[in-house]
């Protein structure tokens, strides 16, 4: 590939985005991805100050959580190839999976 095919591809991949843009979007699912942990973090709580840990909807609230979370891992990992990206996406996969089973356990039970 000489200069000109290169700068051209280039050119083809950032048509959409630049890198401004693209910085702006990680910085942003970032701060989301933080934000969305804290709100499950006070639903916890106050399933737990008010009794009420076994409600389904703590587990619902983590299984869409640690999915979305575990599913951005995973992307990571495809992309970067870090093995930490596939372990931990994996683990939290799983552990959506499990608190999945339980809302849907405690939904019928």
């Amino acid at each position: 590939m000489n200069r000109e095919e290169i700068l051209a591809k280039s050119r083809k991949e950032n048509e959409k985005m630049d890198e401004r843009e693209k910085a702006a979007f990680t910085s942003a699912g970032q701060r989301a991805t933080a934000v969305g942990g804290l709100v499950c973090v006070a639903i916890l709580l106050l399933n737990t100050a008010l009794d009420r840990f076994g409600d389904p909807t703590t587990w619902a609230v983590w299984a869409v959580y640690l999915s979305m979370t575990g599913t951005t891992l995973l992307a990571k990992y495809a992309k970067l190839k870090k093995r930490h990206e596939l372990i931990f996406g994996c683990v939290q996969v799983l552990m959506a999976a499990a608190f999945l089973a339980v809302y849907v356990k405690k939904l019928l039970g």
